[in-house]
């Protein structure tokens, strides 16, 4: 079975895991940079995908019914049945990122920290870093249903009362 907890879904470079001893060293704040032109493409390409898969592009409601669809489809299968989940995470978190960014005006930026680099919505103001991907990702290895829209409304809401 592939596991979806901990896995950073949008790489720009490998993060290799640190050695179980190795010393613990206080997080550092990431370095934000803009995506490239074939990281835009990227995100776009993946997000009208999902028009092809009769999910109507800016619906949240119709996202969160397609995850649902998607993750009861997989948790039907045997654990050995089961394909890799990470490209339709990977698509859903960005329509997910596409919808939250456009409600509560934030932009889609590349987050680098020790662990490597990932795909994160950002705002300064209020000092606002969402990774998008890695919410849907948890709540998939969470076998969690019915939970995007509510998640993006919450966020949304959240994001719009901070300075």
């Amino acid at each position: 079975m592939a596991s979806v907890g901990s896995m950073r879904l949008f790489k720009r470079s490998s993060d290799e895991e640190p050695a179980p001893d190795a010393p613990v060293v206080a997080a550092q704040e990431p370095v934000l940079e803009p995506l490239t032109n074939a990281e835009t493409d990227w995100v776009r390409s993946n997000i009208a995908a999902l028009a092809d898969q009769d999910v109507t592009l800016g619906d949240i409601d119709d996202l969160g019914r397609h995850y649902d669809e998607m993750l009861s489809g997989w948790l039907r299968l045997t654990d050995s049945q089961r394909p890799d989940p990470n490209d339709v995470i990977t698509q859903i978190g960005l329509a997910f990122g596409q919808y939250v960014g456009d409600h509560a005006k934030l932009d889609w930026t590349i987050a680098t920290d020790e662990l490597g680099a990932e795909i994160a919505l950002h705002r300064t103001r209020g000092n606002v870093l969402i990774y998008p991907t890695n919410l849907v990702a948890k709540r998939w290895a969470a076998e969690e249903l019915h939970a995007l829209p509510a998640l993006a409304r919450d966020m949304i809401a959240t994001v719009e009362q901070l300075p």
